[in-house]
């Protein structure tokens, strides 16, 4: 059986994150805080249709979740232009091209947040 983010319900980190100590939110989803979290720390760019499926929301309402431009979103950019909409250039986070990599999928940017957890626990 399938979690809401596509992957079978038992190996979603994102659903299953209570288990491992990270704080879910209350649906068992991840948080639109972690996934900034995680893109400012990896500094990756992830499409708003990656982070949106992630969420399990659609893509509209993932931009009014974002609230104000700011450098710590503009790590989630369109997938046409792989860059932020909407933003000017001052508006980016300085590092933002730093690397070509940009996250398209929510099961890529989960199994990626998963990993970075592991990694950020100490206990990897």
């Amino acid at each position: 059986m399938n979690c809401i983010h596509g992957i079978d319900a038992r190996f979603c980190a994102a659903c299953n994150s209570s288990r491992a100590g990270t704080s879910p939110s209350p649906t068992g989803q991840v948080l639109l805080d972690e996934i900034l979290q995680f893109l400012n720390d990896e500094q990756i760019r992830a499409t708003d249709r990656a982070v949106a499926e992630a969420l399990g929301v659609g893509p509209r309402a993932l931009g009014a979740r974002l609230g104000l431009r700011r450098p710590e979103a503009a790590w989630i950019v369109s997938a046409e232009t792989s860059l932020p909409t909407g933003c000017s250039p001052d508006e980016w986070h300085p590092a933002l091209l730093g690397k070509p990599d940009v996250i398209t999928s929510g099961t890529m940017l989960l199994l990626q947040m998963a990993s970075w957890r592991r990694s950020n626990s100490g206990t990897g």
